[in-house]
């Protein structure tokens, strides 16, 4: 139990960008919803961390034209967070 508690807190981050991709992945890019976002409840339209998880979530479903009109970014996004969760699993985990 002691062990994967520790193999857990070592990967911790990792498991938190998943489930972020997760999220994203299953949003519906289309609609509005509830957000926590302080830009829209400030009034303004144009968020650029709304538009990047609406571009992720395009891509998720193979539109990669709206993915990349939606946020240019959001490509790069989805890459650099894979290959962070892929490092994070190959460093090896110290057990005391």
């Amino acid at each position: 139990m002691r062990r994967m508690l520790q193999y857990i807190r070592a990967r911790a981050e990792a498991f938190i960008w998943i489930s972020g991709l997760t999220l994203m992945a299953v949003m519906p890019p289309t609609d509005e919803h509830a957000s926590l976002c302080p830009l829209k409840a400030a009034g303004f339209s144009f968020c650029p961390g709304c538009g990047l998880g609406h571009s992720v979530s395009w891509l998720f479903r193979g539109e990669f034209l709206h993915s990349f009109h939606t946020h240019p970014l959001g490509m790069a996004a989805v890459a650099i967070l894979l290959w962070r969760v892929i490092v994070i699993f190959r460093k090896p985990v110290f057990y005391y």
